[in-house]
């Protein structure tokens, strides 16, 4: 048998793409691609050249054509040749933005940037990055209250470089939950524990050329086979989504005396869940956290986080010392609360309060017990520089133009939101005439009947602020265009070998 060429499939590709997408939808679109971001700095903080594809490619596109300025800071200088410009460049980060890092606090406190994606702890190749970036941001959040960045942290192997090679699916699928025994080199399995809420992880929607089925025409792809001296594949990285862990720093606590009867009291107060926990002397009668302010801080919201390896509950009270219009009553409020195993905050919304003095008491826990974080909010929302937003979703994957074959009825229908509350109308239209109206409460799903209709749009918006809406399409296929659609991924798969 003779070999194809690489025209050859340069050429075949060309002219199926142009059948199965010759098309393009002007009704899909979705509110957070419309804001802009002028003035705006994103720091990445990547151990190498790479790196910053796995932990946020997808949004330095997306913050690069929102007009941010972007910077990407390395900690490690070793592996630098040309090739990792070209890569960059791709993604249009220019060459003064960036940075090998030699002092970590110092590059974040000159450069301030809005927001930060760093690495975590799923490797341990990173996870000297992700305890240094914690340690000093701590160290900055206490010195420094007029400074409090949006941070997004990300498990790079376990959801990028190691993730399910699936790409190449009829459809384009969400980023997959890690799982040990699956998911190579995840050995310790964080998801659930701790802040890693599989539930609440922070899922942002990918740009239009990223979207296809197809790796030809794909600037992340592009920038992936940049590397060439790098083994890791565009098919583990591409998803119809990019998923973070965010973690808060506007934390009361930062500006708090934090004490204890025992113990190493600091530990609560420095920013890292994965680490050092306060866990009391065994002899100590009191067993118990103090936090003093100088003048009474707002509270309506309180995290506290347990050991991450500790998998029995624990038995905590809680006291605060309300402060009544500057004038101390000796008003206490007292909560009698379980701590969650395995490090999973116990959050507790309260009612708007302003407090002068906290205490946490163990009442009862397992030689493992410790507590490695506490934060109190005064919101239950921070302000943020990203906007909210809301993503249709097919089950569980994020959808933006949604091929289904005939035979298929039903689909279900779910929704994202990203800091919405308010109820979501959604609107699915066929050649005009509406086939279906619905309101998205909370988490339920939506069964959505296709009959015979060709092509749906749909369009979901938050009731009250239309501003913030997402609109897909969902498109019947028949065999032919099945068939194609496997023929022209086939095709893209060698011709990506070859770029490989």
């Amino acid at each position: 048998m003779d070999k194809i060429s690489k025209s050859e499939i340069d050429t075949t590709l060309e002219l199926c793409d142009e059948f199965t997408y010759a098309e393009e939808f002007e009704t899909v679109g979705n509110s957070f691609f419309e804001r802009l971001y002028f003035g705006t700095r994103i720091l990445i903080l990547a151990e190498k050249f790479g790196d910053e594809i796995l932990i946020a490619g997808n949004m330095t596109l997306n913050f690069t054509a929102a007009r941010a300025e972007i910077f990407i800071a390395y900690s490690n200088e070793n592996n630098f040749t040309p090739e990792n410009l070209y890569a960059l460049k791709i993604l249009g980060v220019p060459t003064q933005n960036i940075i090998f890092v030699k002092d970590l606090k110092r590059l974040i406190l000159e450069l301030r940037a809005n927001i930060i994606f760093c690495v975590d702890y799923d490797s341990n190749e990173h996870k000297n990055l992700a305890s240094t970036f914690e340690k000093t941001i701590g160290e900055i959040l206490k010195e420094c209250q007029d400074y409090k960045p949006e941070i997004y942290k990300k498990l790079a192997c376990a959801t990028a470089l190691n993730a399910p090679p699936d790409f190449y699916a009829p459809n384009l699928l969400s980023v997959k939950r890690p799982k040990i025994g699956t998911t190579d080199n995840y050995d310790f399995d964080l998801i659930d524990r701790a802040n890693y809420n599989w539930a609440e992880r922070v899922r942002f929607p990918v740009a239009e050329i990223c979207r296809k089925t197809l790796l030809k025409n794909n600037p992340l792809a592009a920038a992936i086979f940049a590397y060439k001296s790098k083994k890791f594949s565009p098919l583990r990285i591409l998803n119809s989504d990019e998923i973070f862990f965010e973690r808060r720093t506007d934390n009361q606590v930062f500006s708090a005396k934090v004490t204890a009867s025992s113990g190493a009291a600091e530990s609560v107060a420095d920013f890292k869940i994965f680490g050092d926990c306060w866990t009391p002397n065994v002899d100590d009668s009191e067993k118990v956290l103090k936090f003093e302010w100088a003048d009474a801080v707002q509270v309506q919201q309180i995290k506290i986080y347990g050991n991450i390896f500790d998998n029995e509950l624990a038995q905590i009270k809680i006291r605060l010392h309300i402060d009544n219009a500057g004038f101390s009553l000796d008003n206490i409020q007292v909560i009698e609360k379980t701590l969650p195993c395995n490090g999973c905050p116990l959050i507790l919304d309260v009612e708007k309060i302003f407090v002068r003095r906290a205490e946490i008491f163990l009442v009862k826990g397992s030689t493992g017990f410790g507590i490695s974080e506490v934060e109190i909010f005064a919101n239950v929302e921070p302000l943020r520089k990203i906007a909210p937003f809301i993503k249709l979703a097919v089950g569980k994957n994020f959808f933006y133009r949604y091929d289904v074959p005939y035979e298929i009825e039903k689909i279900p229908l779910n929704l994202y939101k990203f800091h919405v509350d308010e109820p979501v109308k959604l609107t699915a239209t066929s050649n005009d005439e509406t086939i279906l109206t619905e309101i998205f409460n909370g988490d339920e799903e939506i069964i959505l009947n296709l009959g015979g209709a060709k092509e749906i749009v749909l369009t979901a918006e938050v009731l009250g602020n239309p501003n913030i809406y997402d609109k897909a399409i969902i498109r019947r296929v028949g065999d032919w265009a099945q068939i194609q659609l496997k023929v022209s991924q086939w095709l893209d798969k060698i011709n990506s070998r070859a770029k490989g």
